[in-house]
């Protein structure tokens, strides 16, 4: 697996960014790591793939409207949502590679954290819904969907298997996921049936995601969810160093979702599906450089540990080849995105393309943050995501205010644009001197 990635990888890079970024590593090390990165790839392919598919047939079946309430339902949950994981996920990828003879502790402690957040989420989420929606679809879609809330908790199993280095068994659960819940939509739109029903999809694909992991920790970890510890001590640790990062993932999905929200509210239903269905193209997409960043965050990590040089040198490789592939990416897009448009979507959503073409560049954003995010994380530096993020999250929400009413779903995409922008101009001005020092050590 890894030396065929390897070997691609070597053709695909040009030669003195193929060593920066592999060569030099020591190679023990580095198959460890990107043999993770191949099945978390092969999944997100795979995933990639027949989400094309079946996001056509659904968007072409529900049309801009009914595809814009479903849009909206699931922004509006994914606002509050970062409420029920609690923020906390990062930490313990942190904790459970940093301490692994307290993992029973750090599962059972986080379970139950999740387990009692996720619920009064489920109560708060419903309740916003029903006394700001008139339409009742509405709320029941919201409250639906909403119930994914409850099998969360067992989430934190992924994070387990990828601080073992073993990715490949999230990225089997990911490949069902990728054909079991599109062949329930197929049914759905086969049986003629609505959008409550495709509600009801995405909770069962969070059902059937927390029954998977936890047949693969209990069969193959031979790990038994019933041996955790609760520790009062160790979730006042966890809040402590996450809430931050709490804040921070509430201003994250604020200026990734509360577009759609407000669009829904100033215009209608139809202009969301409109927007979505850019916005969902070029979430799809963003998962190339993604699956780098996610698999080869480890390897950086444990370098910071035994040379700092070295750490400093992986990062701004990653960095610069993460950043590069994401603006080859919207580059393509935006040639193309009419024909895009017109492929998977068909001509209902004509208007797409033109919203395609603003919002793809928000893609070197999105990535570019993620890094920041990351190294801010390995700096111990979670106060400053907060600032940077709910600096981020404000200008979109004040730039959405002024521009949807004006230029409707073009003024939310641009406002996307901004405030992406303002976060890495002020990361860049607060962290200069980490950059001169990067570029340095990599010259």
């Amino acid at each position: 697996m890894h030396s065929t990635i390897t070997t691609f990888l070597h053709r695909l890079l040009p030669s003195f960014l193929y060593q920066r970024l592999i060569g030099g590593w020591d190679h023990n090390g580095f198959n460890k790591y990107f043999k993770n990165t191949g099945w978390i790839f092969i999944a997100k392919m795979v995933t990639f793939l027949v989400s094309f598919f079946t996001l056509a047939l659904v968007a072409r079946y529900l049309g801009p409207e009914n595809y814009g309430k479903i849009s909206y339902a699931q922004s509006f949950v994914g606002i509050f949502s970062i409420f029920a994981t609690l923020g906390i996920d990062q930490i313990l990828y942190r904790d459970l590679i940093a301490h692994p003879e307290k993992e029973r502790e750090i599962l059972g402690t986080a379970f139950m954290a999740k387990l009692v957040f996720g619920s009064l989420t489920l109560l708060a989420t419903c309740v916003s819904a029903w006394y700001l929606n008139d339409d009742i679809i509405l709320t029941w879609l919201i409250g639906i969907i909403a119930l994914t809330f409850i099998f969360q908790p067992f989430g934190i199993l992924s994070l387990l298997f990828q601080s073992r280095v073993a990715a490949k068994y999230s990225s089997y659960v990911a490949i069902l996921i990728s054909v079991v819940i599109p062949a329930a939509k197929l049914l759905v739109i086969f049986l003629g049936q609505g959008i409550l029903f495709f509600a009801a999809i995405i909770v069962l694909e969070a059902l059937i995601n927390m029954l998977c992991i936890l047949y693969f920790y209990v069969s193959v970890f031979k790990g038994n969810p019933f041996s955790w510890q609760y520790s009062y001590g160790t979730l006042r640790t966890l809040l402590l160093d996450s809430w931050p990062l709490l804040l921070a993932g509430f201003s994250g999905y604020l200026y990734g979702r509360i577009d759609q929200v407000m669009i829904q509210h100033n215009l209608d239903s139809a202009a969301v599906g409109i927007y979505d269905a850019a916005v969902r193209l070029s979430e799809i997409w963003g998962f190339f450089p993604g699956v780098f960043i996610a698999s080869l965050f480890p390897a950086i990590i444990n370098a910071r540990s035994r040379d700092h040089k070295e750490y400093i040198k992986r990062f701004w490789v990653l960095g610069l080849f993460s950043v590069s592939l994401a603006a080859f990416i919207s580059l393509v897009v935006f040639i193309f995105a009419p024909f895009i448009i017109a492929l998977i979507f068909g001509p209902a959503f004509s208007e797409s393309s033109a919203v395609l073409r603003i919002y793809i560049w928000s893609l070197i954003g999105a990535i570019s943050v993620t890094l920041i995010q990351s190294y801010l994380i390995a700096e111990n530096k979670a106060r400053k995501i907060l600032f940077l993020t709910a600096l981020g999250a404000a200008t979109n929400i004040g730039l959405n205010y002024v521009m949807i009413p004006t230029y409707g779903i073009y003024g939310a995409a641009y406002a996307t644009l901004l405030s992406y922008g303002t976060i890495i101009l002020l990361f860049f001005i607060t962290e200069r001197r980490i950059f001169l020092k990067l570029g340095k050590t990599t010259i």
